[in-house]
């Protein structure tokens, strides 16, 4: 018999118990979880997709799927555009479930009792990937194939399709059980539906510029904004709510990371893949270059935190993409660092291959560019700025690789 629906809240807090039991006792468990760079979309994804198959009155099997939060606890404090999705949401972060409620022992979990199904990505890596990527079973993601999830799902999801953002995908796939689940139309119920739908819609107006940014926006984008909505002018909230108002409250808390150290603007929302000898790392940030320069200081002590964070990570390649609005006007800036040889080809080649895709042009008279035995470092104006990470980091891993 399928479980009994309760609200967002009550739902993570069963969760949570759930996780504690299973660790304690080894038991089987099912996640579903984000990308490493844990942004909105992959935050509200996992959290979306595991209470709706959690209450599928089509499941057999009981399941209570546990949406896991890609990043340690302390790390939220580096979402703060979080906090406007989650208190309409009637969350709070405390609330979420992160990689600080799984034990401390190396492997968690035992490999064997758990089964993962990924979100926002369609591969997964870093420490959890090194030990668990056997048992993914599903996924639903808008990046580019990977091929390591196994064609035959079986009853899980195996969707990798391009969107605006992964929401959307999850918001399409999961209608079938959101409208069954709406059947039964009590008060709770309503508002049940309004703050699951609220932090749906979230990431997709933020990855979409509410669904005006052309180059990112498809019909199935829309279609879920237009569902979503719904259920949100049915709830409580329907008189006060406006796309646009929400829209730009998310954003202005997005872009608001004056409290934040270089280091921390850095690591906000960051990926890295391995490729050839080397690893690249991708920082992006929502506000321009100037704005680093002055956080850190100096132009001097700016790259001098940049260095200290790749080789942190140990990269040989680490890039910042910036995005900024000054003026009203979308911008974007690119950063590509090598820090060894391996990296100054993979760099050298990314920048002949993708001068011209991606329009880049030298940012200041190149000022921050240099190359000297080992290093090589150029900082651009990125004119053609629907190319987002989605498209850059790709071509910086091809080159990489073929380095």
């Amino acid at each position: 018999m399928p479980l009994s629906r309760t609200s967002l809240h009550t739902f993570l807090s069963c969760a949570k118990s759930a996780l504690n039991h299973a660790v304690k006792h080894k038991s089987p468990v099912t996640f579903v979880i984000g990308n490493e760079s844990a942004d909105l979309d992959s935050l509200c994804s996992a959290v979306v997709l595991a209470y709706l198959r959690s209450y599928s009155p089509s499941s057999k099997t009981n399941t209570l799927y546990i949406p896991l939060s890609n990043l340690p606890r302390a790390d939220l404090a580096l979402r703060p555009e979080l906090l406007p999705v989650l208190k309409h949401a009637n969350l709070k972060p405390s609330d979420l479930i992160t990689l600080s409620d799984l034990t401390s022992s190396p492997h968690y979990l035992p490999v064997e009792q758990t089964k993962w199904i990924l979100v926002d990505h369609n591969a997964l890596t870093g420490e959890l990937g090194k030990i668990y990527s056997s048992r993914v079973v599903g996924c639903i993601d808008h990046h580019d194939e990977e091929d390591a999830v196994p064609r035959d799902c079986e009853e899980e999801p195996r969707i990798v399709e391009k969107s605006g953002s992964c929401a959307s995908l999850v918001v399409e796939y999961c209608k079938p059980i959101w409208k069954e689940l709406a059947k039964t139309v009590g008060e709770d119920e309503r508002q049940w539906n309004a703050e699951l739908a609220r932090l749906a819609i979230a990431p997709i107006l933020i990855d979409t510029q509410n669904l005006r940014d052309e180059a990112k926006t498809v019909e199935s984008d829309m279609r879920a904004v237009r569902f979503a909505e719904g259920w949100i002018m049915a709830g409580e909230e329907g008189e006060s709510y406006s796309s646009q108002k929400y829209f730009e409250e998310i954003q202005n808390a997005k872009e608001d990371i004056r409290h934040l150290g270089l280091r921390d603007c850095l690591r906000k929302d960051y990926k890295e893949w391995s490729g050839g000898e080397g690893k690249v790392g991708v920082c992006s940030v929502v506000r321009d270059i100037e704005f680093l320069l002055e956080k850190a200081g100096n132009k001097e002590k700016f790259l001098e935190g940049v260095r200290n964070f790749a080789r942190e990570k140990g990269l040989s390649v680490v890039s910042i993409m910036t995005t900024s609005h000054n003026d009203g006007v979308f911008k974007r800036e690119l950063l590509v660092w090598a820090l060894d040889a391996n990296g100054v080809g993979a760099a050298q080649g990314f920048a002949k291959d993708s001068q011209e895709r991606l329009g880049l042009e030298g940012w200041k008279g190149g000022e921050l560019d240099d190359e000297e035995e080992g290093e090589w470092r150029r900082c651009w104006y990125q004119t053609k700025v629907e190319n987002s990470r989605k498209q850059v980091a790709p071509l910086l891993r091809a080159s990489l690789t073929s380095s």
